[in-house]
């Protein structure tokens, strides 16, 4: 879940046990009580609609996380492609997909440190996730 979505959350959850609290003239342990209860909601919230949204997410490989063991498991689940073309500057470009299909790849989604990019052409490893605008590379690998 994006981070502005998880604001958002949070802060209409504070207004509401707030105004709650002005309109009950509700003070000290029972506003701190309000509050209590506002924030229990918010992570209940937040971690209920994380999982839902856990394909996208976990296959992400963002560079907070730590990347995955490279042993059988690891290759399980990814397929293979060719760069048809990235753009350094934009972030973003497309992979062709061994069966001919084009994926979108963003550079957050390539696995390395510093500034990350692919090569035209170059041949790479990645999970395929679903997106809200569709399917995209995610934990994409050079393999060449």
């Amino acid at each position: 879940m994006n981070l502005v979505v998880k604001l958002v959350i949070s802060l209409v959850i504070a207004a509401i046990a707030a105004a709650g609290s002005i309109a009950l003239q509700v003070s000290g342990t029972g506003l701190y009580i309000a509050f209590a209860i506002a924030t229990l909601a918010t992570t209940l919230l937040v971690s209920s609609r994380g999982a839902s949204a856990e394909g996208v997410t976990a296959a992400a490989g963002r560079s907070a996380n730590p990347a995955p063991d490279r042993g059988a498991a690891a290759t399980a689940g990814r397929e293979q492609g060719r760069v048809k073309w990235f753009n350094v500057s934009k972030g973003f470009g497309f992979i062709t997909k061994d069966d001919g299909e084009e994926i979108f790849v963003h550079f957050r989604s390539i696995r390395g440190g510093g500034r990350r990019g692919l090569r035209d052409g170059q041949r790479v490893s990645f999970i395929v996730a679903q997106s809200d605008k569709g399917p995209q590379a995610e934990d994409v690998e050079g393999i060449d």
